[in-house]
């Protein structure tokens, strides 16, 4: 009966030695400053605190983890990215600069975690980016500027361009005008790198509606246009040669005089 009750009274030790060495792990992780925590903004922490404060550990994310280090104000993320500078709740914010994992480069402005405010992306692909940031988009105000030498110096909403802004193509030609999602739509005037200039309507990126295309050789057109070409209504002028001081005023078609109206 002895032997029984002695091998009943193992599993109970156990459980208290179990119990015993998890107060003892709890009580030297006190003692060392180690802590887990739930920030205000749902970020966890498991690491060293100094006062109360995160000093070095790993910041758990709604997506991810990532080593933080005070010292070093850095933030090493599970996919590869890295990010040094200003840190607030365990999350860029302030400036600083982040590394991604995909090759790409931005420093400036971070907002509760993702760059907001004002800064420049430097892509892997070659283009550049430097001007308003929100929630990680351009938004506002800046210039992108293509690997192939074209450039854009305008508005953006959502990391498309939306407003009044001036592209300029790599081949020389120019655009000054209104945008909206990435297309030329409203008002603007386009000049040639041949010296032709249009100044007139555009929808999505065509010139369509009301508009005038004067030509580097000084011949006018005036009127409307549809799919690039002056199609209705409009008045062509001469400016050379036997025709020169001409005017015609009817009707045309894909860029054409037309008998048709």
């Amino acid at each position: 009966m002895a032997i029984v009750k002695k091998r009943a009274a193992l599993p109970v030790i156990l459980i208290l030695a179990l119990i015993l060495a998890f107060v003892l792990i709890a009580l030297i992780g006190f003692i060392f400053g180690l802590r887990y925590t739930t920030l205000k903004n749902d970020v966890r922490f498991l690491g060293r605190v100094k006062g109360s404060e995160p000093y070095r550990g790993t910041a758990y994310y709604a997506e991810g983890s990532a080593k933080f280090d005070r010292d070093e104000r850095s933030l090493h993320y599970d996919n590869g990215d890295v990010y040094v500078g200003e840190i607030r709740d365990l999350q860029p914010d302030g400036h600083g600069r982040m590394e991604y994992a995909s090759g790409d480069v931005y420093e400036g402005d971070f907002v509760q975690g993702a760059p907001g405010g004002t800064g420049t992306f430097l892509y892997v692909s070659g283009d550049t980016y430097s001007g308003e940031m929100q929630n990680g988009m351009h938004h506002g105000q800046g210039v992108y500027t293509f690997a192939d030498g074209s450039s854009y110096t305008g508005y953006f909403t959502e990391n498309r361009k939306n407003g009044s802004g001036t592209y300029v193509y790599a081949s020389g030609s120019r655009y000054e005008g209104s945008f909206t999602d990435d297309m030329k739509n409203g008002q603007g005037t386009l000049t040639f790198a041949n010296g032709d200039v249009y100044i007139g309507s555009f929808i999505n990126d065509v010139r369509e509606g009301q508009g005038t295309y004067t030509w580097a050789n000084g011949d006018v057109y005036e009127g409307a246009f549809r799919n690039n070409l002056p199609n209705g209504q409009g008045t062509y002028t001469w400016a050379e040669g036997e025709e020169a001081g001409r005017v015609y005023t009817g009707f045309f078609k894909d860029g054409l005089i037309s008998l048709e109206s």
